[in-house]
């Protein structure tokens, strides 16, 4: 796609080994399905999950995997976990926009790893014109283009389609998997040994393109916010554009503003 510029557990459930991807660690597919649950009613809130035991049974997984699921949950507020009286549900968790504040290499790692990016797409480009203007390199600079909506954990709809651009020399270093839950970047940084050692970030109002919206679930020319954030490596080496487009009514921008 082209670069859009400036109470009882259902006892119909099956194994989860019969539901998930190949991709998707087993524990976040069974929080999606428990959040699933919740949302339809079987869970009502205020009423108590079923034991670890007899989830992992219905389900056809470990007593951890319903562990780290339900720790998933407790994370948002969806669950609280009592010694002695059991897992209570405490609400829906309704769709709401996604905050994020990033001021740190930590704070984008933690939010590739609080999602997941689903790669669709990926084709060799050479930037010219618009592309090269927003990529900020020279006119026939070979980039590896890939590109895919990139969903948080437990939600349905995507936040954000990204469109990210990997130097085509460092492209033929580095094997990228079809599901990311890490960032690219620190991906790229392992395969090839080559830290990152600058990142330049910009943030833009814009609109949610026509083919975009289709993939996003979004209203055509909505507005949203597009985050360009450009990877250097030793020297000033371009490595890696990444520009994310996230419709308004999924995403908020924060920032924290310290007076002196």
């Amino acid at each position: 796609m082209p670069l859009a510029v400036p109470g009882t557990a259902s006892l119909n459930a099956r194994p989860m080994d019969q539901v998930r991807t190949t991709t998707t660690p087993l524990y976040l597919t069974l929080a999606k399905t428990l959040l699933e649950s919740i949302h339809a009613g079987d869970y009502p809130v205020g009423s108590l999950l079923p034991t670890e035991l007899e989830l992992a049974h219905l389900h056809g997984v470990s007593r951890q995997t319903v562990r780290q699921a339900i720790a998933q949950l407790r994370q948002k507020n969806v669950l609280h976990a009592r010694k002695g009286v059991g897992t209570r549900v405490e609400g829906a968790a309704a769709p709401r926009p996604l905050g994020y504040s990033a001021s740190s290499v930590a704070d984008l790692l933690e939010m590739a790893q609080e999602s997941e990016l689903q790669v669709e797409m990926t084709e060799t480009v050479v930037a010219r014109g618009a592309l090269a203007g927003a990529l900020g390199c020279r006119s026939g600079h070979r980039w590896l283009h890939l590109a895919g909506p990139r969903t948080a954990m437990g939600e349905e709809r995507p936040f954000a389609w990204v469109n990210s651009y990997v130097n085509s020399r460092i492209a033929q270093q580095v094997a990228i998997p079809p599901v990311l839950r890490s960032a690219l970047f620190q991906v790229i940084e392992k395969q090839t040994g080559n830290p990152i050692h600058d990142i330049q970030q910009e943030i833009r109002a814009t609109l949610v393109a026509p083919e975009v919206a289709v993939r996003l679930e979004a209203e055509p020319r909505a507005p949203a916010l597009e985050i360009t954030r450009r990877y250097f490596s030793t020297g000033r080496r371009l490595v890696l554009v990444s520009i994310s487009l996230m419709p308004a009514d999924r995403f908020f921008y924060a920032v924290a503003i310290k007076p002196g």
